[in-house]
């Protein structure tokens, strides 16, 4: 499959696919650092194919809550996700790059997994 930046279609494809990849994995091994990755990865393609569909010109930024922002511009709900797109961006960034604080990364995994699968229902 050749996908295109500018397809919607093509971002929720890819980001189903790390969504179901970050269950799998989470199922597996519980909450792990690649699982908030993969979580943070889904998020974000989302967020992007919806700003695609509504002719947004793509950014190549992986900062959730700037995305999120942009979002609500065209959705005020998208202000649900707020702290949840905050919070997986901290945490994206602490486990990316050896330096962060490693702590509380993905604790919260099941209560953002679930939000996000009950905003696609």
């Amino acid at each position: 499959m050749k996908t295109e930046e500018n397809n919607p279609r093509h971002w929720f494809y890819l980001a189903a696919e790390r969504l179901r990849a970050a269950d799998v994995l989470h199922a597996q091994e519980g909450s792990t650092l690649t699982g908030i990755e993969l979580l943070q990865e889904a998020v974000e393609r989302y967020l992007k194919g919806f700003l695609i569909a509504h002719s947004w010109v793509l950014q190549k930024i992986h900062d959730l809550t700037v995305l999120n922002d942009e979002a609500k511009r065209f959705d005020a709900r998208f202000a649900m996700f707020d702290d949840m797109c905050e919070s997986l961006t901290e945490q994206y960034w602490a486990q990316h790059y050896p330096g962060g604080d490693l702590t509380t990364v993905g604790n919260d995994y099941n209560e953002y997994a679930q939000a996000l699968q009950n905003s696609l229902r």
